[in-house]
């Protein structure tokens, strides 16, 4: 019998080794946590289910839905929360969004309009590596409000162009390594792209979280108004961001020799516009524009979305098999409902007013800005312990908005600091986030020079947003 067992369980790639020794922790601190804490016992039991069911992913015991099922069987199971709170996430809108805007976005991955767009600029500008740069930004930051994708933008647009013209510039241009390129392109690629999902609340699903949170406090994000806080100090990030990654990966070249040309012909190479992408293109900017217009018009964004959506399948470039067998969005779906869920149960144990109470004893006698200061920063590097935005976001951002409420912070400064943050902090390492592993995975750039690029970026960043808060809102 446990020889069966042990030849069907070799097959399933779960690590019951760290499993058990992650339950085995769980069960001791279960028992002595209660003499450090004041929390009841169903909320020490969900603090520790949490925090399992954090740690489990970022290990990487076994498949992610699999990992919080599990922990939603213990918390039901051990009396900590009803079975009906477990789930309560998926009466909340953000994830059935989730689905909706990566079963529209499908189908800008499935054609060349990302490389075209790319291609279009580079032809225009890529004499140099500024040239290149900043022609690899404009086609992100035009794409990013329409792909709400961050992953998806990388992988259809970012990591192609890192290593077609990481191949095609150290081959023509004399002095200059695949490699270097290489890192420069993929690191540098990747920073635009949180940039962008930064600057646009659709740029990225994870900012749809938020409104969520913050309404506690009156304060309702739109397209607009969210874009109007961001532009000013995203912008001058983007200008910096080549100057620097280009000292930091050494990268010694100026002119680009035939690039242009090169561009130039893979552009043509892809032929005249299709009607299928005319079509693409006409629903996603009237998308956009319903999107910007939501507060004016009521009409909310899952609800243009939808539309998008059904519109698509009409006209025959979509088709319901494909959205059903849409991998991506389901699991997507199911995670971040699951996390919702895990969160609304740390609100209802009292966690949340208990960890607000601890920070906000722990920041006693600080002036305001400086409480400020050490907690949003506190947030933006805790990005080093998850393994995307969505994660942190669920996990952290309404104890630290409601805490920094409760301090005494101006309540809009605080939240759009925290939404900035969300997606700034995927800088820092190539593991933070499914983008910047998309853009690791060329190879040319190691953990440790990302780090130190990520770390670099990360405290001109700040600096630069601090001061731009002092001057707004301070």
């Amino acid at each position: 019998m446990f020889s069966c067992i042990k030849s069907t369980i070799t097959t399933t790639g779960i690590q019951y080794k760290k499993i058990a020794l992650i339950l085995l922790t769980a069960i001791t601190a279960c028992f002595i946590l209660p003499s450090y804490t004041t929390l009841s016992p169903q909320g020490v039991r969900m603090v520790v289910i949490f925090l399992t069911a954090m740690v489990g992913i970022i290990f990487e015991v076994c498949h992610q839905i699999l990992w919080l099922f599990l922990m939603i069987v213990i918390a039901s199971a051990t009396g900590t929360v009803s079975a009906n709170s477990c789930f309560s996430g998926f009466t909340n809108i953000v994830p059935w969004l989730l689905f909706a805007v990566l079963s529209v976005s499908s189908v800008i991955t499935s054609t060349t309009l990302g490389l075209r767009l790319a291609y279009f600029f580079m032809k225009k500008f890529g004499h140099s590596v500024w040239g290149l740069s900043y022609s690899i930004a404009f086609t992100e930051l035009l794409v990013a409000p329409v792909l709400p994708s961050n992953t998806a933008r990388a992988a259809s647009i970012g990591l192609p162009l890192a290593t077609s013209l990481s191949k095609y510039i150290s081959s023509n241009v004399p002095g200059v390594s695949e490699k270097a390129i290489g890192r420069y392109l993929s690191i540098f690629y990747s920073f635009c792209n949180t940039i962008s999902s930064g600057l646009f609340y659709t740029a990225m699903i994870s900012n749809a979280l938020i409104p969520e949170i913050t309404s506690s406090a009156g304060i309702k994000f739109t397209w607009f108004s969210w874009f109007k806080y961001m532009v000013i100090p995203y912008s001058i990030i983007l200008l910096l961001i080549p100057i620097v990654l280009k000292y930091l990966c050494g990268l010694k070249v100026g002119t680009l020799g035939k690039l242009q040309q090169q561009a130039k012909e893979n552009y043509e190479q892809l032929g005249i516009i299709s009607n299928k992408e005319k079509i693409i293109l006409s629903i996603f900017g009237c998308m956009l524009i319903l999107w910007i217009l939501a507060e004016y018009i009521h009409i909310p964004v899952l609800t243009t979305t939808l539309l998008g959506l059904c519109t698509l399948v009409f006209l025959g470039i979509l088709n319901m098999k494909t959205v059903l067998s849409n991998y991506n969005a389901f699991n997507s779906m199911m995670l971040l409902g699951i996390l919702i869920s895990l969160v609304n149960c740390l609100v209802s144990t009292g966690v949340i007013d208990w960890f607000n109470s601890f920070i906000s004893n722990r920041l006693t006698g600080l002036s305001v800005n400086t409480s400020f200061i050490l907690l949003t920063t506190i947030y933006f590097f805790a990005q080093f312990f998850f393994t995307g935005e969505s994660a942190k976001i669920v996990a952290l951002y309404a104890p630290f908005f409601t805490t920094g409420i409760t301090i005494g912070i101006n309540p809009m400064m605080l939240a759009i600091t925290l939404a900035s943050f969300s997606s700034a902090s995927d800088f820092l390492a190539t593991y933070v986030c499914p983008t910047s592993l998309t853009m690791a995975s060329t190879g040319y750039i190691s953990l440790q020079k990302w780090l130190k690029c990520g770390i670099s970026m990360s405290i001109i960043f700040l600096l630069v947003w601090y001061l731009y808060a002092y001057f707004i809102w301070m």
